[in-house]
């Protein structure tokens, strides 16, 4: 018996190699003419048919290539440096969340500060931690960014096959902030693999899914956004994919903007309902670490160099592909839906750039890069495999291979070097919690550091949060003016009062409130413990510790 899809007395079956097969059938069975009047009854579908699928040999094994060696290239980072301090602020505050959820203990109030809702990712990764420590979670980010590259195969996959997949899933794979995302224990890696299911999602909603896959694409974009609220520069990017994915009909159709307009409606409710359930402080959180983030001092040229030195390249090639699909466009009659969702994957991808320019800052960009470069991997894995084609039919099959090997290998080796850079750009802090290991315990003593997290997460076990302090944003009560003191006059009388049993100071952030606090701590009698140096890394850090009078002697 013949199986497939009748259309007048013809019948398309899959043949080996996963194309379709036209043959004829005068006298189709009646399981045929059930399964003809099964498929005639089935609801219309959001989009068109998605292209044939490929054989597993030729689709799946390339994939699980190119996750084994962005496995490898992440993994092989996961011990060469202690945590940076925000990963010790994000895993040390899901401790104090998971507390205030099991036991309703006291928790600071992370989600007045927080770029991302202190309740999701925090207590995910405080987890990880419970179950392997530091390395634990950061394969938990690995894991984040492996089932990103799956989800951007995937989608690309939908949309034009597997040589495009493939192309899609190496770039993404190969570049140095993926590889750097896929071992820093922040809300980053998390918050990213959320965003690529919703582009899965919403590309699946518009090459053949049904109105199903509205759920799936709002929930994790609105999860995305929770977890890490900048994630809502590209928002419009997975509505703009679910509006123009899929090569048929004008880009301007209504059935193409209804999934839109439907993804957009779930996606508000699944997002507003839960802001406004937590309440007007989360609101201060978002508006003040977001909305209203203060203006940097970095120039807009070292901030566009610095993105150009990890996505320049990419950019450059979505924006020829942007070109090539608008010329072949032109050439079937008119401008196609497939230019629009190009322009849209090149917006996603310069998003942060042009962001972090118009607000003159280089903090993060390494991280904010890798969000759009999910989306442009899309277009240049297209770019690249018409040219694979190109090349295996004009000139040598064993060309576009050699030349696709050259291309992915050294995308890889760059993007190994710079993850490598980006992981060593803090000073190693081995040696400053073995100094303090013997002076830190549990009870009533205050301890001032800067940048405090670090050294709070490795001694979790050690203290309570409510004992360590940092140097910014201080405020002191005089016991007899009752005047309040704020900044370093405030840590100077407190100094004063000895009111800290330790002080570290490392003269970096807040250089010129150390200088201020310094005499004070002399004139209180504190006496300097050792001086601390970390050279491992790119960058080296000198830490100065003081003791109370009378601690610890």
């Amino acid at each position: 018996m013949t199986t497939g899809t009748r259309s007048g007395g013809q019948w398309i079956r899959p043949g080996a190699d996963g194309v379709p097969v036209v043959t004829f059938d005068p006298k189709p069975s009646e399981r045929d003419r059930e399964a003809a009047a099964r498929e005639a009854a089935r609801p219309a579908r959001a989009g068109e048919p998605r292209p044939p699928r490929a054989r597993l040999r030729q689709d799946w094994l390339p994939l699980l290539g190119v996750l084994l060696v962005q496995g490898v290239l992440s993994y092989r980072l996961v011990g060469t440096n202690t945590a940076f301090v925000d990963e010790g602020t994000y895993i040390y505050s899901g401790y104090q969340e998971l507390a205030h959820i099991l036991h309703g203990r006291p928790v600071a109030p992370y989600e007045s500060f927080f770029s991302g809702a202190p309740v999701i990712y925090p207590v995910v990764v405080a987890l990880a931690d419970m179950a392997g420590g530091l390395t634990g979670t950061r394969l938990l980010s690995l894991f984040f960014m492996l089932s990103a590259t799956l989800a951007v195969h995937l989608a690309t996959r939908r949309l034009r096959g597997s040589t495009a997949a493939f192309f899609a899933a190496a770039l993404f794979a190969g570049l140095g902030p993926t590889q750097f995302l896929g071992i820093y224990s922040t809300y980053d890696a998390m918050a990213l693999a959320c965003l690529a299911w919703a582009g899965y999602f919403a590309v699946r909603l518009a090459t053949g899914g049904t109105y199903l896959c509205v759920l799936p694409a709002a929930l994790a974009m609105a999860l995305a956004d929770a977890t890490k609220y900048a994630s809502l520069l590209w928002t419009p990017a997975v509505l703009g994919v679910a509006v123009f994915a899929g090569r048929t009909g004008s880009p301007w159709a209504w059935a193409r903007w209804r999934r839109g307009l439907v993804l957009f409606a779930v996606w508000a409710v699944a997002l507003v309902v839960p802001a406004v359930a937590a309440g007007g402080v989360y609101w201060h959180g978002f508006d003040s670490t977001t909305l209203q983030r203060k203006i940097g001092t970095d120039a807009p040229g070292y901030v566009a160099r610095a993105a150009a030195s990890w996505v320049g390249a990419l950019l450059v090639l979505t924006l020829i592909a942007l070109v090539v699909s608008w010329f072949a466009s032109r050439r079937r009659g008119g401008v196609r839906a497939e230019f629009w969702l190009v322009l849209v994957l090149l917006g996603a991808g310069a998003a942060a750039p042009v962001n972090q320019i118009r607000i003159h800052t280089w903090l993060s960009l390494q991280k904010h890069v890798d969000f759009g470069a999910w989306f442009a991997c899309i277009a240049v894995g297209v770019l690249l495999a018409r040219v694979f084609v190109v090349l295996a039919r004009r000139v040598h099959a064993s060309l576009a291979v050699a030349t696709s090997a050259a291309l992915v290998g050294v995308l890889g080796c760059v993007g190994a070097s710079q993850a490598n850079d980006m992981f060593s750009a803090w000073p190693n802090s081995s040696p400053l919690i073995g100094t303090l290991k013997p002076y830190i315990q549990k009870g009533t003593d205050q301890y001032l550091v800067e940048d405090y997290d670090v050294v709070a997460y490795y001694f979790k076990d050690d203290s309570n949060w409510q004992q360590w302090s940092d140097l910014v944003g201080k405020t002191y009560q005089d016991p007899v003016t009752h005047q309040v003191l704020t900044g370093a006059d405030a840590i100077k009388a407190a100094v004063a009062a000895h009111q800290y049993q330790v002080v570290v100071l490392d003269f970096a952030q807040t250089a010129a409130i150390d200088a201020a606090v310094q005499p004070a701590l002399k004139k209180a009698g504190y006496r300097v413990l050792t001086t601390v140096v970390s050279t491992e890394g790119r960058t080296s850090a000198k830490y100065t510790i003081y003791l109370a009078p009378g601690f610890a002697e």
